[in-house]
């Protein structure tokens, strides 16, 4: 009997950890292009609010080397002026870091040129940058999908946070009333603490999965706080602690994720409702979907060392089904860090 799965659409099947080896194993050797921002393009469409760096980069180019593939690094212009011409080397998959463009059009220019030559393209397609990277799209479908949005208010309203429609890394966003009219979304805030879900794909179970969730809590105890641009630039002010979300959020991120056709990784942000001051390093449990608010979800996150992705990937527990995919790649490569981690899972949804 096939069972449909609602997340992804995709049979309701189970890898052996054997088969999962073989999978992993047969990696070595392909040809992986890693596409990046020319930070000196002057282009309109180049221009950017924030660019990965070689401090980012660089970690995803050793992933590579780790996992036995080929790397070739190519700037955006180049990677697809190459593709229209015929005269790109042969890839077997293309890692986008051209993120954090003003423009969301220049930013699915990456994946929109992979689908042309049929190219797969890690984390994601074009039009799920447009649907996830664009506040109001997303925030219509999280609703739709059942999950609370915070209410938009009147810019000339107290009580409020600014988004920038297309913009990420916290970038612009401020507490209102705003005074000048500006494209973005304007919602209540919720009082309480910054919640952050990382979801990748699980080759084990072939579906999408959930890392440990994190709450960001604040060094100064106050429920009015919130990871903001210059929290967000600096790192500093907050701590991490590990949070439960029950099963009926889960299912509502899930249909999200299924609908902005999320197929590798993605981050979803959110604010839980709390009034009361959380003490640092106790269990938490988020049990009313009512007190959990959608706020963005970052189709293309950043992964730094010791960032949210970083943080909740070293909190896997050893029942989690992602533990087996963690001792497959330490025993075929002998380490395993979260770039290798996303990139083997990544890749092994792009063969199916």
């Amino acid at each position: 009997m096939i069972i449909v799965d609602y997340r992804l659409n995709v049979e309701d099947k189970i890898m052996t950890k054997k088969n999962l080896k073989n999978e992993i194993n047969q990696i070595k050797g392909k040809t992986i292009a890693l596409v990046y921002i020319f930070e000196n393009d002057k282009e309109y469409g180049m221009n950017h609010f924030f660019i990965w760096k070689s401090k980012i980069l660089s970690h995803w180019m050793v992933a590579i080397e780790d996992l036995g593939c080929h790397i070739l690094i190519i700037d955006v212009r180049t990677f697809v002026e190459k593709a229209m011409n015929k005269t790109l080397p042969y890839v077997d998959y293309v890692l986008n870091m051209n993120s954090g463009t003003f423009d969301l059009s220049a930013m699915a220019l990456v994946p929109s040129t992979c689908s042309v030559l049929g190219i797969p393209c890690i984390p994601c397609s074009a039009t799920t940058i447009i649907e996830g990277e664009n506040k109001l799209f997303s925030n219509a479908i999280a609703k739709y999908d059942n999950l609370n949005v915070p209410a938009i208010l009147d810019y000339s309203e107290s009580g409020g946070v600014f988004r920038p429609i297309n913009l990420g890394n916290s970038m612009g966003v401020k507490s209102g009333p705003i005074y000048k009219k500006e494209v973005g979304l304007y919602q209540t805030f919720i009082d309480g603490y910054d919640i952050t879900v990382p979801l990748v794909y699980n080759p084990l179970i072939c579906k999408l999965d959930f890392l440990p969730s994190l709450i960001y809590l604040p060094d100064n105890e106050d429920t009015a706080w919130y990871n903001d641009e210059t929290a967000k630039k600096t790192r500093t002010g907050y701590s991490f602690n590990k949070v439960e979300i029950c099963d009926e959020i889960k299912k509502s991120i899930l249909k999200l994720a299924n609908d902005i056709n999320i197929t590798t990784f993605c981050r979803i942000d959110a604010r839980f409702r709390r009034k009361d001051r959380l003490a640092k390093d106790v269990p938490l449990n988020i049990e009313n979907p009512m007190d959990f608010y959608f706020i963005e979800i970052n189709v293309m996150p950043t992964i730094r060392p010791e960032n949210n992705f970083s943080y909740a990937f070293s909190l896997l527990s050893q029942d989690s089904s992602f533990i087996a995919i963690v001792d497959i790649i330490n025993e075929l490569f002998d380490r395993c860090d979260i770039y290798m981690f996303l990139l083997v899972c990544s890749i092994l949804y792009k063969k199916t």
